[in-house]
């Protein structure tokens, strides 16, 4: 089982509304430029994201659940998005507790500040490419007690 970092924690000011006023004009790529999906998904989940000026980080990274493998219950200091990109997670959140599987090609939104676990009760791996969006100097997660039976 391995957890890997796609990328560095990368640190960003939110620009306030209206910096970039103005219409916009389109420029077609130049020189050698090849983009690379890591993964899509889809979700109806509400989703919206507050940063109130401060510095924010944003982590993206693979995680591969073992079968039988759990993250522990946790929170974040901000929401998470996740994309199942291979086998089938289950996700169980406060208040509603139900374990609700994701397959590959669908997409996890969790609020931020609540608790949740996501496991792996299949036979095989798991993998998900999951997205944080956080102040800038807290931590990715942060343990929290069982929130469900």
């Amino acid at each position: 089982m391995k957890k890997r970092f796609l990328s560095a924690a990368a640190t960003a000011a939110i620009v306030g509304t209206g910096a970039f006023a103005g219409p916009a004009a389109a420029t077609p790529a130049e020189g050698d430029l090849e983009r690379t999906d890591i993964s899509k998904g889809t979700t109806d989940a509400p989703i919206a994201i507050v940063a109130a000026g401060q510095q924010t980080a944003f982590y993206i990274q693979e995680v591969e659940l073992a079968p039988g493998a759990s993250s522990g219950w946790h929170t974040h200091s901000g929401p998470e998005y996740s994309n199942v990109t291979d086998g089938t997670v289950w996700v169980q959140s406060a208040p509603g507790c139900a374990a609700i599987p994701y397959s590959a090609g669908q997409s996890v939104f969790v609020q931020t500040g609540v608790p949740h676990r996501v496991f792996n009760q299949g036979t095989d791996d798991a993998v998900a490419t999951v997205t944080y969006t956080l102040p800038a100097q807290n931590p990715v997660r942060d343990d929290a007690p069982a929130a469900c039976p």
